[in-house]
């Protein structure tokens, strides 16, 4: 438990509790197992991976750090910024033990897929793209980096249907129930037929071609088993 006051902080997008804890001064770990937050603990299981308006109770603010300074001479002051580690699935075949770049990372040589489609590196706390080249396919992807969701929010949910393909990437509109319905259910008709077609956004009225809700509830969250496909599927 932290002694001193907590404040409320409010979530915003891209926020993630490693570059709050990296931007604040505090120690993620600590913060988060704190009993203020106790309540979005039970909410996000991963605090890299929060929701907008979420409540984050942070230590309160404390001053810049002051350095003695002495003159006439030279005063060399070294910031180490710390990373975090990035994972990314590619699900095109094509893209699978394949070598790569990423143009803000120079640095990093080397890098591949795995036989799966994972590449794993890591990247400073406040990246916020990364752009993914692979030279030999060839192939370019621009990653924003903790803008996802979390899976059990609808907005959660269209992310990661999108990134697979099974909403139009121009669709645009991530509060839509039938749009995402729609999406899970070519979703688990691919992954029940693995030789069909290609998947299929939602129609251009963004209804839904059954009644069934597909796994996701009125209110936005999807059931144990549909949220589980997903986040297999998905990666993350």
């Amino acid at each position: 438990m932290l002694s001193g006051v907590m404040e409320p902080y409010v979530i915003r997008q891209g926020d993630t509790l490693a570059t709050l804890a990296y931007r604040f001064g505090f120690d993620a770990d600590v913060v988060w197992n704190d009993p203020k937050n106790d309540d979005l603990r039970k909410l996000r299981s991963d605090p890299n991976i929060l929701k907008p308006t979420d409540i984050l109770y942070i230590p309160e603010r404390a001053s810049a750090p002051s350095f003695t300074l002495v003159t006439g001479t030279m005063n060399s002051f070294v910031s180490y910024e710390p990373t975090v580690p990035i994972h990314v699935h590619f699900v095109d075949r094509r893209l699978a033990s394949q070598p790569l770049t990423v143009g803000e990372l120079e640095d990093l040589t080397g890098l591949s897929t795995d036989s799966s489609g994972w590449a794993k590196f890591d990247a400073p706390v406040t990246l916020r793209t990364a752009t993914v080249t692979f030279p030999e396919v060839p192939f370019t992807c621009t990653l924003r980096v903790g803008q996802l969701d979390p899976i059990n929010t609808l907005s959660g949910s269209y992310q990661r249907l999108r990134n697979l393909g099974y909403i139009d990437a121009t669709y645009d509109d991530t509060c839509s129930l039938d749009v995402v319905r729609s999406a899970l259910a070519a979703l688990k008709q691919d992954l029940a037929a693995p030789s069909s077609a290609a998947p299929e956004g939602p129609d251009d009225d963004g209804a839904t071609p059954t009644n069934a809700n597909n796994g996701m509830n009125d209110d936005g969250t999807m059931d144990d088993e549909t949220s589980k496909l997903l986040l297999e599927t998905h990666g993350c």
